[in-house]
């Protein structure tokens, strides 16, 4: 796993030959993580749980939030998975007041609204993208720096090329361009691995998944 430090030192001597970029190398790695935080990896997804009441069908979101990818609801020991709407939809039926057991969810404005209103009190496990802990000091590490190394590497480079050095060398560009797409694609292989997206075609986002596929049904064999 390197530190931030670590990947600092890749960056400025092995690709810039340059001693004399400390903050500018630091602000674009911090960049290149602002860039490809909102993908979906492995190591951004938690859940948490959220305790909603009867007086409301809004709930705050966690300070980490960047994402949804499903909820479930706790119902008299069991756990359910909520659909998620628009929030025209969840609005339109909130207007009646009525109570029940929440089952549709949407994200709105920093929050999340649900319908309908909780009967009792009860609780929402969010399952959810979450930022991680920002780099500053030398030492610090997190999820980009040990699993995308490269990745965060070949991008903070790129962009102290084009955008501080100003560098007009197209070759050199596009070669790191390369190098940093051939990282994200052999990432995203990883991530599909990990998490079982292959037979799905690597569809991002475990929402796909909520409503099982009609099985293929060959022609021709006389099934009905």
């Amino acid at each position: 796993m390197a530190t931030f430090k670590e990947m600092q030192d890749r960056i400025n001597l092995d690709y810039l030959n340059r001693t004399d970029l400390g903050n500018e190398t630091k602000r674009a790695i911090l960049r290149a993580i602002k860039h490809y935080e909102k993908e979906r990896f492995w190591f951004n997804l938690t859940a948490t749980a959220l305790a909603i009441g009867t007086a409301s069908t809004t709930v705050a979101l966690p300070s980490d939030f960047l994402a949804m990818d499903f909820a479930t609801v706790s119902n008299n020991g069991n756990t359910e998975l909520m659909t998620m709407r628009s929030f025209d939809r969840i609005a339109y039926q909130n207007r009646s007041g009525a109570s029940g057991m929440p089952a549709e969810i949407c994200y709105w404005r920093d929050q999340l609204i649900f319908s309908p209103k909780p009967a009792s009190a009860t609780s929402i496990t969010l399952h959810y993208t979450h930022s991680l802990p920002v780099l500053s000091a030398d030492t610090d590490t997190n999820g980009f720096t040990s699993a995308c190394e490269d990745l965060i590497v070949f991008r903070a480079t790129f962009d102290i090329l084009a955008n501080v050095l100003r560098l007009g060398d197209v070759p050199t560009l596009s070669n790191i361009k390369n190098l940093e797409m051939e990282a994200f694609k052999m990432l995203q292989f990883g991530n599909d691995m990990r998490q079982g997206n292959g037979e799905q075609g690597a569809v991002v986002g475990s929402t796909h998944s909520q409503a099982p596929k009609t099985p293929h049904r060959p022609t021709g064999t006389g099934g009905t």
